[in-house]
Order: C-alpha cells, then structure tokens, then sequence
C-alpha cells in the first residue's frame, strides 16, 4: 500500500505577511469575556482555491473551509465590543487552525489591543449579532456598506453540556524582526449551544480580504453562550516550516 500523500500550501513565504504588525510583551495574563455569543460557520471551498493562499508550511483541511466568526461580548476587562474574522481551514500538523485573511472590530483600542497581542489587523466596522427564535443573525458593515450578513435558519438547541470546536486563529505578526504565524489562545465555557443550517445573504469577498475566495456549499452553523478565557500567545510558526519538521516553536 503506497503512503498517503499529504497537501501543503503553495504561497512563497516572501509574499506573506507584508501588513505584519510586531508584538509586544504580553503582561495582561488572561482575559475573560463573561457571557459572549459567538456565531460561527463553516463553508466548503474549492482545494485549487485554498492552497495557493497557505504557506508551505500549513495543511490545507480536507475539504477544503473556511471559517466564519462573530464574537458579541457584553462584558469583561475589556468593555462592551464585537470582534469578527474570516479565515481559511487548515492544520499544523494534525492540529486544526484557521489562517485568517480579514478582521473586524467596532472599538479602535481593542483592534490596537488584538493586534499588539495577536496580530489580529482588525478593520473598524460596525457589527451586529442576534438571536431570534427561528434564526441567529450577523452583519458587518464598513463605512455604512454591508460586506457580510450570515445567518444560521432554524438553530436547534443541543442537549446540556455540549460544546463547539473552534479551531485556534494564526495570524501574521512580526517576532525579532521576522515575519511568523501567531496562534491566537483562547478556552471556552459552554452554557448554550445551538446548531442549524448556514446561509450567506451578503458576502463581499474582496472587502471580506480575499477577492478570489468565496463560500460555495454550507457545513455547519452554531450559535453559542460562552464565557471566553483569551490566554497570553504561546507558539509561533515559521510559515515555511512544517510545525511536524520543527516549524513550532514556543514564544
């Protein structure tokens, strides 16, 4: 029986990252959001589309995915804010992460605040998120435009104690003048979890970040109540070097 061939991304490390903010040291600890509602879907893509966007040193997911994420988060350290992004599906190693291409937030000084921490380049928007009894709803509009408006039809609570599995975000950033892949830390406390079928009446793919990828068939939708702890970052990633090959590396 021949070896399984494994799919690596195919952007050049030297066209990635050009926006990369540097992080500073961390001395918040952790972070935690009291009773977020974080709307999250899945979207399957065509493989040609998604391994040109990864760098050699990320797994594309099989299917091919991207990702959705609206955080409302009434509480915390932080304030009152709404956090967004999109990114495409895929691993280091066998570990599932989300390579983001596009970012939003509704307050400047926590964009300043995920960027410096993260490397999370939010773009000002205004960003609403609800729940409604047949539906779970979100938009985001720039400048007065609407560039995404997801809704998740006919949501059906699960049974108590279930969870979602959000994959860690990496993003862009610059560590000792070097350009890596920064993971986003974050725990979750589920109190609710609903699940339904996604739709995409708005996507504005080349305000979303990516002018050539678009959604095309739904996987999955989930609206959940959750206490979200944000730890301090941990681990970089060369965007050349395989995490399996020795590419991770702790902060």
């Amino acid at each position: 029986m021949s070896a399984p061939e494994l799919l690596y991304g195919q952007r050049p490390a030297n066209t990635f990252g050009t926006k990369a903010a540097p992080l500073t040291k961390d001395t918040a600890g952790e972070v935690v959001l009291k009773r977020a509602q974080v709307h999250y879907s899945l979207f399957e893509l065509p493989m040609a589309n998604v391994l040109p966007r990864l760098p050699t040193a990320l797994h594309p997911s099989v299917p091919a995915a991207m990702g959705l994420t609206v955080w409302k988060c009434p509480e915390g350290p932080l304030g009152s804010f709404s956090v967004a992004w999109v990114g495409v599906a895929c691993r280091t190693g066998i570990k599932p992460r989300h390579l983001i291409h596009g970012a939003w937030c509704d307050r400047e000084d926590v964009s300043l605040w995920l960027r410096a921490r993260y490397g999370v380049d939010c773009t000002l928007a205004a960003i609403s998120s609800l729940e409604t009894w047949d539906r779970a709803w979100s938009k985001i509009e720039v400048a007065g435009v609407p560039i995404l408006e997801l809704v998740t039809e006919n949501p059906q609570p699960l049974v108590p104690g279930s969870t979602v599995k959000y994959s860690p975000v990496l993003n862009a950033a610059r560590v000792e003048d070097a350009v890596t892949l920064v993971q986003m830390e974050s725990a979750f406390d589920f109190h609710r979890v609903l699940r339904g079928v996604p739709r995409l009446p708005v996507y504005a793919a080349e305000a979303m970040g990516d002018a050539g990828l678009s959604p095309h068939y739904p996987i999955s939708g989930t609206w959940a109540e959750v206490d979200i702890t944000l730890l301090p970052p941990r681990f970089k990633l060369d965007p050349e070097i395989p995490a399996e090959q020795g590419g991770a590396s702790r902060l």
